[in-house]
């Protein structure tokens, strides 16, 4: 039975979940075409031009992280598929100094945990939540490390590393 889709991205913050650290958990993918040489990338929605792996926050109505990255695949890309592999979690990599300078209240905002899978792309949908707000497009292993690299991204090179992208 095919799972229906809703053309509403969520926005907001109620529903996130977050680690006992306090860290807030977000889930994402890193979506691979068929010949495993290009990976799916969005705009950012903060910066024309800056683009990311689709990801969000895993809320707390859904189930497990793999569903969050799903449902984040489909709003922010407008893809349909399948996870294929766990890429594993990767910690918010922020320098410690980045994040004492991130203080509020005298309190730390806390760090991210990401969870990243791999996703096999079965349909690009012409219509999709948030094609108004950004744009998608293929990249290979070297244009995406390249934006990566250049936006400073950590989290998004270490999974696009941990995936079977051909380099």
């Amino acid at each position: 039975m095919a799972q229906s889709r809703s053309m509403e991205a969520r926005v907001g913050r109620v529903k996130q979940r977050y680690a006992s650290d306090g860290s807030r958990l977000v889930a994402g993918v890193v979506a691979i075409s068929i010949d495993r040489r290009k990976v799916l990338v969005v705009e950012s929605t903060n910066r024309d031009n800056h683009w990311v792996l689709p990801k969000g926050g895993y809320e707390t109505d859904e189930p497990t992280p793999e569903d969050a990255a799903s449902r984040e695949a489909w709003e922010e890309a407008g893809i349909t598929g399948k996870i294929t592999r766990n890429l594993g979690e990767i910690r918010d990599p922020r320098p410690q100094d980045v994040l004492d300078a991130a203080k509020t209240n005298n309190k730390i905002i806390p760090c991210t945990t990401y969870y990243f899978f791999e996703f096999k792309v079965e349909k690009e949908e012409a219509l999709w939540p948030e094609m108004h707000k950004r744009r998608r497009r293929w990249m290979t292993y070297e244009e995406a490390t390249r934006c990566f690299r250049e936006m400073d991204r950590p989290e998004l090179l270490e999974a696009i590393e941990r995936s079977s992208i051909l380099r």
